[in-house]
């Protein structure tokens, strides 16, 4: 099952250089000024210098903003700048992506800044980390990397490059987030940018080799860029790459790499607690690593943890893919119940939709069984089979990564021929490391098959057991509930309306005339007519009403928390639906009509037998006086 593993996709936190290096942008930005800035702004920024405290420098920025109405609009949109800058180191992301928006609308008709094309990369740093969603954050990089180009800004331009190639990391478009690349890293040594520039890079290089399956190349850049984020000492973009490193290790089975990367995360959780949501990554990653490993209760311990501490962290992807661990986690325990809940959970998140497609085929399966669908569960597993082995056919087939190249060097070469050969370097490399990586993840592939067969088979056994007692509780005919079990759950109900002094109204009915139906039409026009009428009640009732077939013709239905005219307007409501309806069955054209009964639990009842009682009293009176009709019992 290790290779599932895969099925996770393992985007870069918000603190660390994942999409963008949070810091070094912010930074970047709250030092920006062009030659033009007033002296209002520049002294608003030595003054903020001087600030320690988050919500002291937010405080002063939004004191400032106040007065800035006589300001030019320019000024403005800087300011604005400078005040959402502060809300993203703070947290604050629902105001700060408010914030870089008025900024850009400020912005956008003046003389092209750094501080516009900063806005439109740091919104769309928060979209990611908001929705994890390509479609929704890149349109934002794509304006970006127009405008940096523009700017003549070499360090902006070569951020914006490695940012944007985040957005082209599916085959079909490989060869442009190479190319990006590429250029980011040539302008990094060709201006001596520094180490946290090139580390940024490297950083988005294994990311893309990362999403199309090239694992080992993935674990080599994220090591590497590890490596030049040591030397400067930048605990969060090391923690970064930890965390990327050990989703890669988890994948190649390389576990002594893997201890050693959750114990170098350990490390920094313990000496770095000025950030606080190490720990829940730590926790996370942990978890993540035993599921690999088939040490279930293990890692549900460490998703539990990671939950205890989701408040430290702004990435709901995370948090949300921790719920689904945690229910396929509790699934291989054999602990459905618990499995059903945090599947739940996650199926009805906000970032379900950035989530992979295995992942939720897996959730959604557990939910079917859940909910009693034993065949729409399997259907889905066996649709991850079949999803897994697709996702192993495009990383082992040449062709995919190859003619995306080629198209892509086609265009590398029309729009910038001094990439070319870089270009084919690259293309060589992938070659290598696809052809290094076929019998790995052959392998693999077979063993995750195997396992997820087992996995169906076990599934089916204990779905099985849950079907035989579904159908001990159900009316073969109608599919509602039988006499015993609408008895057994109505004495539920009774008690618990006796006990918490609450109203529990019931309903009976059946259908006129019957015997009539079955002399005339047949005994099997007669079952339909049964079955109408069941599937017509159904309709006026609420998830905890309970609708039984209690005789031949006969109907029960119990509901708690029901006053008596909810009641009568229920029962009128059904017997109008069956008086004014023509049922066709079998080409046979028929009106049939209903009569009914309610009757309401007293002070003085002591059983639920005798409410039932009651209405069955009520039911031949509504007999002798004509049928079609309800009456409601008087106590």
């Amino acid at each position: 099952m290790i290779l599932l593993v895969c099925a996770m996709s393992w985007p870069l936190m918000s603190w660390g250089a994942s999409d963008a290096n949070a810091n070094d942008t912010g930074m970047n930005g709250a030092n920006v000024s062009n030659n033009s800035d007033s002296a209002t702004i520049t002294d608003i920024k030595q003054q903020l210098a001087t600030l320690n405290l988050p919500q002291q420098r937010i405080d002063f920025l939004l004191q400032q903003l106040r007065q800035s109405a006589q300001w030019p609009i320019e000024q403005q949109g800087q300011l604005l700048h400078l005040l959402a800058i502060e809300q993203e180191v703070n947290s604050d992301l629902v105001a700060a992506i408010d914030s870089y928006t008025q900024a850009i609308k400020l912005l956008t008709p003046h003389p092209l800044s750094q501080e516009l094309v900063k806005s439109y990369l740091e919104r769309s740093f928060i979209l990611y980390l908001q929705t994890n969603d390509t479609q929704v954050y890149c349109p934002d990089r794509e304006v970006a990397i127009t405008l940096a180009r523009q700017l003549g800004n070499v360090d902006i331009l070569a951020e914006v490059l490695a940012q944007s190639a985040y957005c082209y990391n599916k085959p079909s478009d490989f060869g442009e987030g190479l190319k990006r690349l590429n250029e980011a890293l040539a302008l990094a040594q060709q201006h001596q940018l520094g180490l946290s520039r090139q580390a940024m890079i490297f950083n988005a290089t294994a990311a893309i080799y990362r999403d199309n399956g090239l694992n080992r190349k993935a674990y080599e850049y994220f090591n590497k860029a590890y490596g030049f984020w040591e030397q400067a000492q930048d605990k969060q973009d090391m923690f970064n790459m930890l965390h990327n490193m050990v989703g890669e290790s988890i994948k190649l089975a390389m576990w002594v790499e893997n201890k050693a990367h959750l114990a170098q995360m350990q490390q920094l959780v313990e000496q770095s607690p000025e950030f606080a949501d190490f720990d829940f990554f730590y926790q996370f990653n942990t978890g993540i690593s035993c599921w690999a490993q088939g040490l279930f209760q293990e890692g549900i311990d460490h998703f539990l943890r990671a939950l205890a501490v989701q408040d430290t962290t702004q990435e709901k992807y995370f948090v949300d893919a921790t719920h689904a661990w945690l229910a396929l986690s509790y699934f291989r325990q054999q602990q459905p119940n618990k499995a059903f809940k945090y599947a739940e959970i996650f199926s009805g998140s906000a970032t379900y939709d950035g989530h992979s497609n295995e992942l939720k085929l897996m959730i959604a399966a557990i939910i079917d069984y859940a909910n009693g669908s034993s065949n729409l569960g399997m259907n889905k597993l066996l649709d991850t089979i079949d999803l897994q082995k697709k996702n192993f056919a495009n990383i082992i087939n040449n062709d995919v990564v190859n003619s995306s190249l080629d198209h892509n060097l086609t265009v590398a070469e029309f729009n910038n021929r001094l990439l070319e050969k870089q270009l084919a370097i690259n293309k060589l490399n992938l070659e290598a490391e696809i052809d290094s990586q076929k019998i790995t993840n052959l392998s693999m592939a077979i063993a995750v098959l195997i396992a997820l067969v087992l996995l169906v088979v076990v599934i089916f056994l204990w779905q099985s057991r849950r079907q035989f007692k579904r159908r001990s509780q159900t009316d073969y005919l109608t599919g509602i509930a039988n006499r015993r079990h609408t008895f057994e759950q109505g004495k539920k109900r009774f008690y618990q309306a006796k006990k918490h002094n609450r109203s529990l109204a019931v309903i009976m009915f059946d259908i006129d005339n019957f015997k009539a139906i079955n002399d005339h039409y047949g005994h099997d026009i007669g079952d339909l007519a049964i079955k109408a009428c069941g599937r017509r009640a159904r309709n006026w009732l609420k998830k905890n009403d309970i609708l039984g077939r209690i005789g031949g013709e006969e109907f029960l239905i119990i509901l708690p928390d029901t006053e008596q005219a909810q009641a009568v307007e229920i029962a009128e409501r059904l017997r109008t639906s069956i008086e004014s309806n023509q049922f066709v069955f079998n080409d046979v054209k028929m009106n049939f009509t209903i009569s009914v009964s309610v009757a309401m639990l007293t002070p003085q009842t002591h059983e639920l037998v005798d409410i039932i009682k009651q209405a069955d009293l009520g039911l031949y009176q509504a007999k002798d006086n004509g049928r079609n009709q309800v009456v409601v019992v008087d106590h």
